[in-house]
């Protein structure tokens, strides 16, 4: 619970879904056919948003004051209007991210946090992570950068340039059975001839905070990472593999903690140990739900390896729970981002697997609230 009890928890959604990989387009392709022929099954919810108010046992509550949604064009969204089907495809999507838009559109976020939300407690349900920018963009000039720990739960570290990335991309292609640090969702679909710009995206906007002292590397905590260079990927002797672990090197010579997958005890005995260890008495927690993906987490937009048990993640929020506690940190804001709308809460009937996104983020909330 936020320090100060006046504070209303204000919860909104934020539903950019700006992905250009050809899964997410064809998704989006196969939910407007079916709409145009009446054969939507899940009409009730747009976005997570919708969604969690739909599902959420700990949201129905009184203490959450829905507060609506961030305006973001249709065809941007998880479930576009039908008029938006000649939009659904890879150069569409490639030209607004080439724009710089994404970047656009989290500035403009941070406008509606300050007008809307501030000074209470933002609780943002959202798609593309690049929106956590815009909240920390917000809290950042509301609190000051210095006194500001962000604690973020992810599969990937956001905060890696689109040539590094590409390059990385490139390697894989290469050298499909050697190494996958999960850089792209899709590798077949890497384009060895386009002329990356480094844009704000949802898998670099991290570095554009760093760079612009928006938030400080110090007060930068990642938990749950998975493209983290172990030594077998440090071993390599590649120009391209070289140059990502010397970034990744410096970024954490420069003072972010990485907390990757790995044993659970010692994952939950690292994260206490830098909460018990920093100084700064504000606290933002930052949920990509891809953390926990194909585990009890199935509604995640990026599936692209088996992250961490909800035993785990929840352990962490509970470590974090006694941390606050425990140094009166003001937890300040609170997202869940990344959610795969289309398969929220779903049943697949060939697994008999049931999408419990729900349930995990019920559960983690109730940890905080």
């Amino acid at each position: 619970m936020p320090e100060n009890l006046e504070k209303l928890i204000k919860v909104f959604g934020a539903a950019l879904d700006a992905a250009d990989f050809p899964l997410s387009l064809q998704i989006k392709q196969n939910y407007l056919n079916n709409l145009a022929q009446n054969l939507v099954i899940d009409p009730n919810f747009l976005d997570p948003y919708e969604g969690l108010l739909y599902f959420s046992r700990v949201l129905s509550k009184d203490k959450f004051l829905k507060m609506g949604k961030f305006p973001i064009e249709s065809w941007l969204t998880p479930k576009p209007k039908l008029e938006d089907l000649p939009l659904m495809n890879q150069f569409e999507f490639q030209q607004f991210t080439r724009k710089d838009a994404i970047r656009i559109y989290s500035e403009k976020l941070e406008v509606y946090i300050r007008n809307n939300i501030l000074p209470d407690f933002p609780l943002m349900i959202g798609v593309d992570h690049s929106l956590t920018g815009g909240v920390l963009n917000a809290l950042s000039k509301e609190f000051g950068s210095e006194d500001l720990l962000i604690l973020i739960f992810d599969a990937h570290f956001d905060g890696i340039p689109a040539n590094i990335a590409l390059n990385i991309a490139k390697y894989m292609n290469e050298h499909p059975d050697e190494i996958n640090p999960l850089i792209s969702e899709d590798i077949n679909a890497v384009n060895k001839t386009l002329d990356i710009v480094d844009n704000y995206t949802c898998a670099s906007f991290l570095f554009f905070l760093l760079k612009e002292k928006i938030i400080f590397p110090e007060n930068l905590i990642i938990f749950g990472c998975q493209d983290y260079p172990d030594a077998k990927f440090r071993s390599i002797n590649d120009s391209r593999i070289i140059e990502y672990v010397e970034f990744y090197n410096e970024i954490e010579q420069k003072g972010v903690s990485f907390i990757p997958k790995s044993d659970p005890s010692s994952m939950i005995k690292k994260l206490s140990t830098i909460l018990r260890e920093t100084k700064q008495s504000k606290i933002y927690i930052s949920f990509d739900t891809d953390v926990g993906a194909l585990r009890e987490i199935i509604a995640t937009r990026f599936r692209n390896a088996i992250g961490i048990d909800q035993n785990t993640i929840l352990n962490a929020a509970k470590s974090i729970k006694s941390a606050i506690n425990s140094k009166k940190f003001d937890l300040i804001g609170l997202d869940v981002m990344e959610v795969e709308t289309h398969l929220l809460n779903r049943v697949f009937p060939k697994s008999g697997r049931r999408d419990q996104t729900v349930k995990v983020i019920d559960s983690f909330l109730n940890f905080f609230f």
